[in-house]
């Protein structure tokens, strides 16, 4: 009877000491689990937590009901454990409520110390319970440690039962412990596997992408789960974190979300993350060239994709020519760019490349060249010469003035004409020398000295018949007349009847001239030259006149008339 007093002692210290190693592990298993991640979807373990502050206590309630069971020898009391331990298992579905009721079995069953042989049999079944239980609670983690302190606390509790009936109890108790202790450890490997990443991870402000625990490397466009939780969208992302504001990709670049990281869908002008402001197209890539916007049009530079922030006269991405203001809109309307004011379409925003006379931005209307240049001086427009002020460009009318060697007037519409039969002439032939000069590079001063003297201010019957101011022979568009002429031969002046060419107004004569003197090429050295007087001589020379004072009659007529003023307006 001693011996197995002693034995029994034995067995409760052993029992003892396994549980506080077990306690021990099973606290280290949740403050393990307590680090894990919290964006990785862990699962919070309190009931792991409260079976292991349950055990250690139980641990001491064993360790104090072994010591009394020495004095005490009620049987009474251990019918009563064997009671309580039936009571125990049908509580089977909470680990704390089997640890207590085992506890309790196992204070009352250390009074009786009568029956050796079910005591021996009880301590064999107890084992082999604690076999079992250690080894299921073995397959999982750290965090089981709390099924082996519960199955331990069975063990002791069955051991000391000493009657069939209590024998029977304490089994039952056990079995219930451990059907309990495997749905712990099931809740605790759920922890374990389920503390690793997968998914959007919003880490130092940014999202992460994990796949099992793992990020991909390198730059994608890829098709993931919404980061709003709803669907799947398109991100770029780089080594698995999502990228948003402006990034580059495949040669252009395009604007994400800074809030959804998704491509921008519509266009927008939007502030970059560094701060800079870019126009975005409806397809998130960002813009360059002229775009439309809010009404206006807008230029952005190709190179750093900002709007032009000052005036410039840029080429579009389609080949067209645009006036672009310091505020980056492009312009229409009169402009003022290098000293000169240019005219653009407001429909098409292009420079006007015909002459007309347009209505300026701000209601006043001005004479456009077929330069695009806004025009001063005496401009021809449909048959009629009108004169614009060179300081506003504005129309002159009712005004009388000189210019450029002639006295004209300008009536209530703006017409000029000439105050004397002198100006009148000149005034027919003054844009036609100008345009001779742009064609074919023959001085204009010359032209209107050569006009003077071959046809006597116009007045001459090859002038008035035939419109040609220069005698020029031969036929005009197949147009000719038939006149007299006098020749200069070895024997003096002599007549001829000749082929002349006829005209349908004073201008076309004036720059048939000009073609005259460049498609001869004997005159080829007295183009271009901007010197009347050098002029004047080579037409002598190269034989364009046979009068011996030609050269000489045509500088006196163009310093008396001013007519090197005409060279000026030339841009000679």
């Amino acid at each position: 009877m001693e011996s197995k007093k002693h034995y029994k002692l034995y067995k409760s210290g052993k029992q003892w000491k396994t549980l506080a190693i077990t306690a021990a592990v099973a606290v280290a298993g949740v403050v393990s689990l307590n680090n894990v991640t919290a964006n990785a979807d862990v699962t919070s373990s309190a009931v792991a937590t409260v079976a292991v502050a349950q055990t250690s206590s139980a641990s001491s309630v064993v360790l104090e009901s072994s010591t009394s069971a020495v004095a005490t020898s009620s049987t009474s009391e251990a019918s009563a454990a064997a009671s309580s331990a039936v009571v125990s298992s049908s509580a089977s579905s909470s680990v704390t409520s089997a640890t207590s009721s085992v506890v309790d079995a196992a204070s009352a069953s250390t009074v009786a110390s009568s029956a050796d042989t079910a005591a021996t049999s009880a301590t064999s079944s107890s084992e082999v319970s604690v076999t079992s239980a250690s080894s299921e609670a073995s397959t999982v983690s750290d965090s089981s440690s709390v099924v082996t302190s519960t199955t331990s606390l069975t063990s002791q509790s069955t051991e000391s039962a000493t009657s069939d009936s209590a024998d029977s109890s304490a089994t039952s108790t056990q079995d219930s412990s451990v059907t309990s202790a495997e749905v712990v450890t099931r809740e605790v490997a759920a922890v374990a596997t389920s503390s690793t990443k997968n998914g959007w991870v919003s880490e130092n402000g940014t999202y992460t992408y994990y796949t099992n625990g793992k990020v991909a490397s390198g730059e994608n466009y890829s098709y993931l789960p919404s980061i709003s939780g709803t669907g799947y969208n398109w991100y770029l992302v780089k080594d698995s974190v999502a990228l948003s504001g402006v990034q580059k990709w495949y040669g252009s670049y395009y604007y994400f979300d800074p809030t959804t990281y998704l491509k921008l869908d519509h266009q927008d002008y939007v502030k970059s993350q560094w701060g800079d402001w870019y126009m975005v197209g409806s397809d998130g890539i960002v813009q360059s060239g002229v775009q439309k916007w809010y009404g206006k049009y807008y230029y952005f530079d190709p190179v750093t994709y900002l709007k032009l922030d000052h005036q410039d006269y840029v080429k579009s991405q389609w080949g067209d020519w645009y006036m672009v203001g310091s505020d980056g809109i492009v312009q229409s309307g009169v402009q003022k760019w290098y000293g000169k004011y240019y005219y653009f379409d407001p429909v098409t925003y292009l420079k006007l490349d015909h002459q007309d006379y347009v209505k300026s931005q701000w209601g006043d209307w001005y004479m456009v060249g077929s330069d695009g240049i806004v025009q001063s001086g005496l401009v021809q427009w449909y048959g009629h010469y009108y004169y614009f002020n060179p300081v506003t460009y504005l129309k002159a009318t009712n005004t009388t003035f000189s210019y450029n060697g002639m006295s004209l007037t300008a009536d209530n519409t703006g017409i000029i004409t000439g105050t004397t039969t002198s100006s009148q002439f000149l005034l027919k032939i003054y844009q036609a020398t100008l345009d001779g000069w742009k064609e074919y590079g023959v001085l204009p001063s010359v032209t209107a000295a050569q006009a003077i003297l071959e046809s006597g201010w116009g007045q001459s019957a090859l002038a008035t018949e035939a419109n040609n101011l220069f005698g020029i022979k031969g036929s005009y568009n197949g147009q000719y007349v038939i006149m007299s002429t006098a020749e200069y031969g070895s024997g003096g002046y002599y007549y001829v009847n000749a082929e002349f060419r006829k005209y349908p107004s004073f201008y076309e004569s004036v720059v048939d001239h000009g073609y005259f003197l460049y498609s001869n090429s004997r005159y080829s050295n007295l183009l271009h030259q901007t010197s009347y007087a050098t002029v004047t001589s080579l037409l002598q020379s190269d034989g364009y006149a046979t009068s011996p004072t030609y050269a000489s009659s045509l500088n006196n007529v163009i310093t008396t008339y001013g007519l090197q003023s005409w060279d000026t307006e030339a841009g000679v």
